[in-house]
C-alpha cells in the first residue's frame, strides 16, 4: 500500500494510462505523461512529487481544456479520447490531492474535494477499459474511509422525509380507465397475461424484501451512503420547459435543499445511473425476477437501472421509452397515465430530434383548443404506492407526476 495516497493511489495501471496518452491532444499528452511518470515514482519513492502545488494547478489547466474539447458539440457526438483525457486528469488530480492533504484539520473538505472530482471523473470521463471500475473503487474506498474516520455530520437518529399520503386525491382523470393490478403475480402470468401481451398493469406485494423501503426513507441514510458524492439535477417544472437546466450538487445538499424542504426551485434527481456511481447502495434492492425475461426475435442484453428521487410535483411529461421498463417505487407516491402507442397520432408528438419521443399535450391539463385530437385518447391510469411494481411496455407513452417526496427505481431491458 502507498503510505501517501493508500486511498486513490492502489492499483493504479501506470502504464496502461500512458499508453492511453497516446491517443489524446499533443497538447495534453505532453504534460501527462510527465505528470504520470513523476506521480508514480514518488509513490514507490514514498517521497512527497517536488512543486506538487504547480502539478496540481498543470492539471486543473488539462481539465479545463478537456472540458472545453467535451463540450464542441452533442455529447453522443464527443470523442472518446477526450473523456479518457478527463478520467486520466481526475484520477492524477485526487492523488496529488490525498498526497498533500498533510493539514488533519481539513482532511474531511479534503476528502469532499476528492470525492467531487471522482464523481466529475465518472460523470463526464469514459472508463478505462482494462480497469473499468477504476474510478468507482476509489470513491467506495473514500465513502467508507469517512464513515470510520470522520465525524459524521449526521445524527444516528433516522430522519425520515415527510410525507403526507392521507389528503392525496385518488381520482379517476376524465377520458381515463384504472390500469389493472395483480397481487404477486407468477412468472407464469406475468409472462402470459403482461409481458407477452404488452400491456402495462401495477404489480403489487412484489418488493416487500427490498432493504430499501425502509431504508431510504431516512435522509439521514442516504446522505451517510452517499452525501458528499456529485449528481447531476435537473431544475425546473420539465425538461420540455424553457426554465429546464441541470446542476451539479452533492446528494446532501440536493436532499437537504430541495427534497426535504419546500423550494421554489424544483429539483430532480431523474434517470442517472446512481447506482453504478455509488454501488453502496445496491445492497439494498435486487433485480426483480420478471427482468429475465425476453421477446423471442431480440437478444439478451444488460439492464439499466436508473434513479428518481425527487419532492412532491416532479413531472416527467408525455413521453415513451423504446424498451421494457420496471418502475419500482421506493418511498412515496406517483401518479401515472399512459397511452398505447396506437395513440401517438393524438398526443402531437414534438417534431424536433431531441424530443421526438416526447408529447405536447398535456393529460392534467389538456388544451383542447390547441390539440383537439387529444379527445380521442385513451388514458390508463394509476397510483403507484411504495412497493408497487408498474410494468410499463416498450413504446406506451407515460406521463409521471411525484404526489410527495419520491424515490423510484427504474429497470429498463429487451
Amino acid at each position: 500500500m502507498y503510505e501517501l495516497a493508500p486511498l486513490t493511489g492502489e492499483n493504479i495501471p501506470w502504464d496502461i494510462l500512458i499508453n492511453y496518452c497516446d491517443k489524446i491532444s499533443e497538447e495534453i499528452k505532453v504534460r501527462l505523461i510527465v505528470l504520470i511518470n513523476d506521480i508514480k515514482s514518488s509513490l514507490e519513492l514514498n517521497k512527497i512529487p517536488e512543486q506538487i502545488d504547480y502539478k496540481l494547478i498543470e492539471l486543473e489547466a488539462c481539465l479545463d481544456r478537456t472540458w472545453e474539447d467535451l463540450n464542441t458539440g452533442h455529447w453522443k457526438d464527443v470523442p472518446v479520447n477526450y473523456r479518457h483525457c478527463y478520467t486520466i486528469c481526475s484520477l492524477l488530480k485526487c492523488i496529488l490531492l490525498e498526497v498533500n492533504s498533510k493539514d488533519k484539520n481539513t482532511l474531511e473538505e479534503v476528502m469532499k474535494e476528492i470525492a467531487k472530482q471522482i464523481d466529475k471523473g465518472l460523470l463526464l470521463g469514459a472508463p478505462i477499459d482494462q480497469q473499468p471500475e477504476l474510478l468507482t473503487n476509489i470513491a467506495s474506498k473514500i465513502n467508507n474511509y469517512c464513515s470510520n474516520k470522520i465525524s459524521s455530520v449526521t445524527s444516528e437518529k433516522s430522519l425520515e422525509f415527510e410525507i403526507e399520503d392521507k389528503n392525496l386525491s385518488y381520482e379517476l382523470l376524465e377520458g381515463c380507465e384504472w390500469l389493472k393490478r395483480y397481487k404477486t403475480p407468477s412468472m407464469e402470468t406475468f409472462y402470459r397475461e403482461i409481458f407477452k401481451s404488452k400491456v402495462p398493469a401495477v404489480l403489487e406485494d412484489c418488493i416487500g424484501h427490498w432493504k430499501a423501503l425502509t431504508l431510504w426513507k431516512d435522509q439521514n441514510y442516504l446522505i451517510k451512503i452517499g452525501g458528499m458524492r456529485t449528481v447531476p439535477i435537473e431544475i425546473g417544472s420539465s425538461y420540455t420547459e424553457d426554465d429546464w437546466s441541470q446542476q451539479l450538487l452533492t446528494l446532501a445538499e440536493f436532499i437537504k435543499g430541495h427534497v426535504a424542504k419546500k423550494n421554489d426551485t424544483v429539483g430532480y434527481l431523474a434517470q442517472h445511473q446512481l447506482f453504478e456511481q455509488i454501488p453502496e447502495l445496491k445492497n439494498d434492492f435486487t433485480i426483480p425476477d420478471y427482468c429475465n425475461f425476453t421477446d423471442d426475435d431480440k437478444e439478451d442484453s444488460a439492464i439499466d437501472i436508473n434513479a428518481w428521487f425527487g419532492p412532491k410535483g416532479t413531472v416527467s411529461p408525455l413521453h415513451y421509452d423504446p424498451r421494457d421498463n420496471l418502475l419500482c417505487q421506493v418511498f412515496g407516491y406517483k401518479q401515472v397515465i399512459l397511452y398505447h402507442p396506437d395513440d401517438s397520432k393524438y398526443l402531437y408528438t414534438y417534431d424536433t430530434r431531441l424530443l421526438c419521443n416526447t408529447a405536447q399535450a398535456d393529460p392534467i391539463n389538456p388544451d383542447y383548443n390547441k390539440f383537439p385530437e387529444f379527445k380521442k385518447a385513451l388514458g390508463f391510469m394509476c397510483h403507484l404506492k411504495p412497493g408497487e411494481i408498474l410494468y410499463i411496455p416498450p413504446k406506451w407513452w407515460h406521463h409521471v407526476v411525484s404526489l410527495s417526496p419520491s424515490f423510484s427505481i427504474s429497470f429498463w431491458w429487451n
